[in-house]
């Protein structure tokens, strides 16, 4: 080879690899170029978990947290891009240092997390796993979770294990060959266990340092309260019947609904946890599913009516009930913690034929909900928000009334709802002229 067709050689691969460097470069600036449209929709244009976000939970770049001073936070807001198995509010300060945080634990590997809901920042505050972590109840103002997982193992076999997990003060090491404490960004963890083999369960909602729980024996099924330490155990209920679902609306009552099936007659009591003194409220309720306020005047219960869950509130006090004329369930529903007559549930905009309450609980069908807000003093309903593609469960409310938490029954993820917004009904209407018979249509 001559030294002239080198040469000619040499240059024009050396034109190549700048020429392929240069292309590269600019493709890259190009795709980081952010987007100015669309990073935080407004109320007409909820977030929603794509079907691409749903099979990859590292994908972000649909629901990015507020990332400049004067940007406004989206109304409706995906959390969590991985499935969490229990969530819960913790807030402090009072007046303008009043924070809200939504706090929840991951399902699976148990990692803890919090956003502050004023910035949409999320921050993992927890350093340790829980493996298997299938349920999760906050409770203690949010300081507390109680965790529960499926033991495939062991001398026992398989069964159902309890855990209490107390969320304290910052986690302090020692680095090595130093005695000076370093604090990071991990809080401690104290774990407290509980019974093996508990069947189910509830937290205080008043945020009282109480949870109840069932045990069941070969015959019977036993009540007990304790504090989220693990300590001051107390029996205070006894039954020859063992499939109870319980709920504790406040420290001095826990209410027990019989489990429900569409055909089946249900039963809801009240148990003073003072006294242990047992008071049957609702029977022969066919499908019977129950909500009870905190202060314990009023329930919200479903009754199986022509293949639909029908929705209704009972007055304790006056031992009156009547219908919302709203076709949903209770479990989708939270009381206001600041007016104990209202209430805001998640109404499906159209229900599939189905046996109703069993085949939502066995996930065979699934709902795209509307939220509403049900004042049962002044009987009226106001259509707040479409939630498009999102099947609320085990929504929350904070003290301040602001902020409506809840998972996403198909993708197991959490949301936030922002439920103090100007101009937020779309639809109100007084219970007193109901529509008949189907989906309510408000006019």
């Amino acid at each position: 080879m001559n030294k002239k067709t080198l040469v000619f050689i040499i240059g024009g691969l050396t034109i190549f690899l700048l020429g392929s460097s240069l292309y590269f470069y600019f493709k890259k600036t190009t795709s980081n170029t952010p987007q100015e449209a669309g990073l935080f929709p407004q109320a007409s244009q909820p977030i929603m978990a794509s079907a691409q976000n749903a099979n990859n939970p590292q994908n972000e770049a649909s629901n990015p947290p507020p990332t400049s001073t004067g940007a406004t936070t989206p109304r409706l807001y995906e959390l969590h891009k991985v499935p969490v198995a229990g969530i819960g509010f913790i807030e402090s300060g009072k007046g303008s240092d009043h924070t809200i945080r939504a706090r929840y634990i991951e399902r699976g590997l148990g990692h803890i997390y919090e956003t502050l809901l004023s910035s949409l920042i999320e921050s993992r505050i927890s350093n340790e796993t829980h493996s298997r972590l299938n349920e999760a109840f906050f409770g203690n103002n949010g300081k507390s979770v109680v965790i529960r997982y499926l033991d495939q193992g062991g001398e026992g076999g398989s069964g159902i294990k309890t855990r209490i997990l107390n969320i304290g003060g910052a986690v302090t090491s020692f680095s090595r060959g130093t005695s000076t404490p370093e604090t990071n960004d991990f809080l401690k963890v104290e774990e407290v266990f509980l019974p093996d083999y508990i069947p189910f369960l509830a937290t205080a909602e008043d945020g009282a340092d109480k949870l109840f729980y069932l045990e069941n024996g070969a015959s019977s099924a036993v009540g007990s309260t304790v504090t989220f330490k693990g300590a001051g155990v107390r029996n205070v209920f006894s039954s020859s019947f063992t499939e109870w679902l319980p709920q504790f609306p406040n420290q001095n009552l826990v209410t027990l609904t019989t489990k429900p099936s569409a055909n089946i007659p249900g039963y809801l009591f009240f148990l003073n946890t003072k006294t242990k003194g047992v008071t049957k409220i609702l029977s022969g309720v066919n499908g019977l599913t129950t909500e009870t306020s905190r202060d314990g005047a009023s329930v919200l219960y479903a009754e199986t009516k022509n293949g639909a869950p029908e929705l209704s509130v009972y007055n304790v006090t006056k031992k009156e009930s009547h219908g919302l004329f709203l076709q949903t369930l209770p479990e989708k529903c939270a009381w206001s913690t600041r007016v104990a007559t209202v209430a805001y549930c998640a109404v499906p905009d159209t229900l599939p034929t189905a046996q109703y309450p069993d085949q939502w609980y066995q996930g065979t069908v699934s709902f795209s909900d509307s939220i509403w807000k049900i004042d049962t003093k002044t009987s009226s309903i106001e259509k707040y928000y479409a939630l498009p593609g999102l099947d609320v469960v085990n929504p929350v409310v904070s003290s301040d009334d602001t902020s409506l938490l809840f998972i996403n029954k198909i993708t197991g993820t959490p949301w936030v709802f922002r439920i103090n917004e100007d101009g937020q009904p779309t639809v109100t209407s007084p219970l007193k002229n109901p529509v008949s018979k189907g989906m309510v249509k408000i006019k």
